[in-house]
């Protein structure tokens, strides 16, 4: 073997031990502060996450959880894509039951959530789990805001009609769904929302643009993530905490966003 080619493979080598073993495990914390009208003076404590990706309670789930209790939120929002495909449903949702926020956990599903989905279908799933609320086109009045679950757009379970319905304007609107085609943005502006979560994309999976195309659903949307302020509300796309298609991420490192939102106190 030429010294060249040794080079390449020692690049190589360390390329797979990083974006394979480190980084996927290197979870992130990222601060944003909102100031939304109709939101309490006093802080309200939001912790974001999504892609979990999980078929057990391993290493990077236990990471989460602790990761969750250090930040004591008043809310966990989890937008889909909790287990990994073909996971089974209490393996996957371990790490869930770990979870602590003064006002609830809530999540929507994914379109890797079809063992949830199933589970419901056949009366498996423990819809009053006081651990986790699944929202299936349905909304939750939490006192100082509407919350509205809408089902995976990507599998077209979405019905943002039957979603919205009982909710109105008297106090701001945080959506949470699994993605974000420009079609739903569009009804979702129209029902007047502040917020909205979303996920699917997993920040790209890798760090590089020109690299990024090789995560089909990541190339789907000009929001890959990050924080976005559109025409009427604010829109958070998270990098996730799993991986799907290939067990990498470089230089896209998980991702656990914590949102303080304040208002006007009106």
């Amino acid at each position: 073997m030429t010294k060249k080619n040794t080079w390449w493979l020692a690049i190589l080598i360390g390329f797979l031990i990083y974006a394979g073993i480190i980084e996927p495990f290197w979870i992130k914390v990222e601060t944003h502060n909102l100031t939304i009208a109709g939101f309490p003076r006093k802080a309200v404590s939001i912790v974001h996450i999504g892609d979990t990706h999980t078929a057990g309670l391993g290493l990077r789930e236990r990471k989460l959880v602790r990761i969750v209790r250090d930040l004591d939120p008043d809310y966990v929002f989890i937008t889909g894509d909790l287990l990994l495909s073909n996971s089974k449903i209490e393996k996957g949702l371990a790490f869930t039951s770990m979870l602590r926020a003064r006002e609830g956990v809530y999540a929507v599903c994914g379109n890797a959530d079809g063992a949830i989905h199933f589970a419901r279908k056949h009366g498996l799933l423990r819809e009053d789990d006081p651990n986790l609320k699944i929202l299936f086109n349905d909304s939750v009045d939490c006192g100082e805001f509407f919350l509205v679950g809408i089902d995976d757009p990507v599998t077209h379970l979405d019905k943002p009609d039957l979603a919205f319905a009982g909710v109105d304007s008297s106090k701001p609107i945080i959506v949470l769904t699994h993605f974000h085609p420009d079609s739903l943005l569009e009804r979702i502006a129209q029902e007047g929302a502040d917020l909205v979560l979303s996920a699917h994309t997993h920040g790209g999976q890798l760090g590089v643009p020109a690299l990024v195309r090789l995560i089909p659903y990541a190339s789907r949307s000009e929001y890959v993530c990050g924080l976005f302020k559109l025409d009427d509300f604010h829109l958070h796309v998270t990098k996730g905490i799993g991986t799907n298609i290939f067990p990498f991420r470089f230089m896209c490192r998980p991702q656990v966003d914590v949102f303080y939102i304040t208002g006007n106190g009106q």
